[in-house]
Formats: C-alpha cells, sequence, structure tokens
C-alpha cells in the first residue's frame, strides 16, 4: 500500500428525508451503493443521501495507513497534496461504491491507476483494492481483495504510406478491459459474496501482444472490428477466506496481462 495516501472513511450529515438507495441488494441487509464527487472543493465522495463519504488522505506522521470513521454530521476538508510528486506515473481515486454490511462495517476501495507512454502509444491501467472497515473504524492492514479494474492499451504505428494501406488506416493495435464488482445473492458467513465480471477486447482482430502485427497479412475489411477476448471476459464469486483474511475466486482468474498490464 503506498504510503502516500491513506483509505478514510467518514459518517457526514444525513439529508432530511433522504434514504440510502442499493444499486444492488445482498443477502441479510448488506447493500452495495453508488458514490458521487462530494462537489468543487471538497474531497472524496458520498452516497446520493450523503450519509456516508469515503475519502483519500494523508498519513500519519509515523506512516500507518489507516481509515477515519467519524459519526454524525462530520466535514472533512481536502487533504493537502503530498510534499513531493511520486516518481512513478500512479494517481489514486475512491472507488465509486461503498458495501455496507449487515453488522455496521463497510468494503470501500481505492483505484490506484498507473499508466505509461512511449514511442507510438501508450497504456493504463486501473487496479482496486478493496477494504473491510470494521464496525469499530478498525481496517485491515491488508486490501481484502486486489483485482484489475481497467486497461487500456494502443501500441504500435503506421510510419509509411505502405504501413497505412497495409492497416487501411487503423495504425494502432488497441487493447480494452473493463471490470465490475457486484453483490451475489447467497449467504456468507462473514463478508458477503463478490462477482466480477469482466470484458477484454481488442482491436483490430487478429493482433496480440506476444505478436509482431507489422508481419501480419494486409488487414481486411471484416478486421476492422472490436474482437471480444472469450477467455478474458469473465464472471467469477469471490468468497472471503477468514484464514487468510482475503477474497478468493471460486476458480483461478486466467492470464490476462496483456489488457491488465500496461
Amino acid at each position: 500500500m503506498p504510503g502516500v495516501l491513506v483509505l478514510a472513511l467518514l459518517a457526514a450529515e444525513v439529508v432530511a428525508g433522504g434514504q440510502a438507495a442499493a444499486a444492488t441488494g445482498g443477502h441479510g441487509g448488506d447493500q452495495l451503493l453508488p458514490l458521487v464527487p462530494r462537489g468543487a472543493g471538497q474531497a472524496g465522495s458520498c452516497t446520493r443521501n450523503r450519509r456516508w463519504c469515503v475519502l483519500l488522505d494523508e498519513p500519519d506522521e509515523g506512516g500507518a495507513v489507516r481509515p477515519v470513521v467519524s459519526a454524525g454530521g462530520a466535514v472533512r476538508a481536502a487533504p493537502p497534496p503530498p510534499a513531493e510528486e511520486p516518481s512513478t506515473e500512479e494517481s489514486y481515486a475512491v472507488w465509486p461504491a461503498l458495501v455496507t454490511l449487515r453488522d455496521g462495517g463497510f468494503l470501500a476501495g481505492v483505484q490506484v491507476r498507473t499508466g505509461t507512454s512511449y514511442s507510438g502509444g501508450g497504456g493504463s491501467a486501473t487496479e482496486l483494492r478493496i477494504f473491510h472497515v470494521s464496525s469499530d473504524g478498525t481496517v485491515a492492514a491488508e486490501p481484502s481483495l486486489s483485482v484489475p479494474l481497467q486497461g487500456s492499451l494502443m501500441i504500435r504505428a503506421c510510419f509509411s504510406e505502405r504501413d497505412m494501406q497495409r492497416r487501411r488506416g487503423a495504425c494502432h493495435d488497441e487493447y480494452g478491459f473493463s471490470a465490475r464488482i457486484g453483490l451475489a445473492p447467497g449467504a456468507a458467513a462473514s463478508l458477503p459474496i463478490l462477482t466480477y465480471t469482466t470484458e477484454a477486447w481488442t482491436f483490430p482482430r487478429g493482433v496480440s501482444r506476444s505478436a509482431d502485427s507489422t508481419r501480419m497479412p494486409p488487414l481486411r475489411p471484416g478486421d476492422l472490428v472490436r474482437h471480444r477476448d472469450p477467455a478474458c471476459s469473465f464472471t467469477r464469486r469471490f468468497r472471503f477466506n477468514a484464514a487468510a483474511a482475503a477474497y478468493r475466486p471460486d476458480t483461478a482468474l486466467p492470464e490476462c496481462s496483456d489488457y491488465t498490464v500496461p
């Protein structure tokens, strides 16, 4: 976990008459609630009725990464920027969802985005790190779940008129990946069962990061389509493993680093 940011969860004032509306319902009162930005000059994102807000904050002087849980109308200003910019191209954002648990705890997440640029293209990838926040405000030292959430990559380019003709103007090989988290129906011993659904595609059809597309035959009109990768487009269920203090999938995840590593 990077030392420049800490996940903070706080309770903001409840809007009069507002009720939390679940985007997805879970068993026994667990709910997945969408979050929206708090507004200009305010850090973090909140449920639509502004009962709960999640933000990213600075660690304490000892460097400990801890959540801050405040109840009943707490208001927090945007944290100051880090004293030094990180050397890596990383940025952090609140996961725009919050799981409220039947025992009063939460699952809240941080989106960690990395970017890479190079001659002829570039790419980015986002990892989601979900933390368990207990009802007394204690957060697990490590994420309960870390999974790829988004990937986007453009590589290679046309360097001549011949390249343009062979590629029919589609000069870049493109790779895309997206994923979403949901709550699965059914009882769970402790934390709710999570679903993880992904979609991966390439453009044009037939390209691969393990092969040099410049050596492929010239593209045909039918190749200028997004091709869904069935191996990296899947759904898994994650159950919390108390012994490991982490979520584990019902079936091993496939190798999809072509889409999730820029």
